[in-house]
């Protein structure tokens, strides 16, 4: 479709078909009608790509996009270069968005003529659901230095708008500044980075504080398990943040909340990582691994940092175990968690 209001790009890989479904039909249930729909099938080896066909069959603003499994960021470009819309919208695949999401988003990006709009968030567990909590005025316009603030809370964990997804972005404000996700980081903190440099180029934007967007919490996926690899691609995007921000006109407004952003990344790869029951290794190979990730430079300059503001007391007694190599209460505090999560 030729100049659509909105291109909405979705990245599948290994996506649950219930979460599939759920989300291209809540896509496809949009009240505003005059959007593109670009399902990225990013090399799945299930059934994902042979979904996307049968809804494209559907629905003539469907695209689908089938290539070779690159990550979630090379995912995210493939579809970016082939929109045409006026607005950028991500959403990943196994997430669904409210039906009045697009229209509510556009006709407000419209009206305040910004670049950038963002919305509320909902985490959906088994048995719970939280609206996440934002620290931005609703319906406020964000403009000049109000953009580097913004882009400082980019880096302030509780903040919650270090996501490429919840957000409607103005597709010029991309194209003339080439701003893609790098797919060297393939995931990780790679929606953290990709903020960190569109931020750097916003000159306006804008809140609302209403829960379009849904987030599911998959204890299988990438984020909620042990997977070695995917620690090291996060210490990769927060090195090169580091480098990006050590440049940044903004350096000392972002410096201040970079080793605080980091300690809960260090702390999640402990608990939700390493010694998460889902690992199967041994506790002493589990101890000997995090004790190596513990003495990356990055790693150990951010454990010096006296900026905890934001930690809640539990991530504060899990630092107090990590800084005194505390690793058999670590590993109990993982089965804990677990359990936490699986019952909210």
């Amino acid at each position: 479709m030729n100049n659509a209001k909105i291109s909405i790009i979705v990245p599948i890989y290994k996506v649950p078909e219930q979460y599939l479904r759920k989300c291209i039909e809540s896509v496809m249930s949009q009240t505003l009608t005059d959007i593109e729909i670009l399902l990225v099938d990013d090399g799945s080896p299930d059934k994902c790509g042979n979904i996307c066909d049968e809804y494209a069959k559907k629905d003539s603003r469907i695209k689908v996009i089938h290539k070779k499994n690159g990550g979630l960021s090379s995912a995210r470009n493939a579809g970016f270069l082939e929109a045409t819309g006026k607005w950028i919208m991500f959403v990943d695949g196994d997430d669904w968005i409210e039906p009045d999401m697009c229209e509510t988003m556009y006709k407000l990006g419209e009206e305040k003529k910004v670049q950038l709009v963002m919305c509320g968030i909902v985490k959906e567990y088994s048995h719970s659901t939280y609206k996440y909590k934002f620290y931005l005025q609703e319906n406020k316009i964000y403009s000049g230095d109000e953009c580097k603030w913004l882009q400082a809370q980019l880096l302030n964990y509780n903040g919650n708008i270090a996501t490429a997804y919840s957000k409607l972005i103005s597709r010029k404000l991309l194209v003339d500044n080439n701003i893609l996700h790098d797919e060297n980081l393939r995931q990780g903190a790679e929606g953290l980075e990709f903020n960190l440099r569109l931020f750097d180029k916003l000159e306006s934007a804008v809140f609302i504080d209403k829960p379009f967007y849904h987030y599911i919490y998959n204890d299988k996926s990438i984020s909620a398990s042990h997977n070695e690899e995917n620690h090291e691609y996060v210490v990769k995007c927060f090195e090169k943040i580091k480098y990006f921000i050590e440049n940044s006109k903004n350096k000392k407004m972002l410096l201040s909340w970079f080793n605080n952003r980091l300690l809960y990344v260090i702390i999640t790869t402990a608990i939700s990582g390493y010694f998460n029951p889902t690992n199967t290794e041994s506790y002493a190979d589990k101890k000997r691994k995090y004790a190596a990730y513990l003495e990356k430079p990055i790693i150990k300059e951010a454990l010096k940092t006296k900026n905890l503001a934001g930690l809640s007391m539990q991530r504060k007694i899990v630092l107090w175990m990590i800084k005194y190599r505390m690793f058999w209460m670590l590993n109990l505090m993982g089965i804990v968690r677990k359990w936490q999560k699986e019952h909210k």
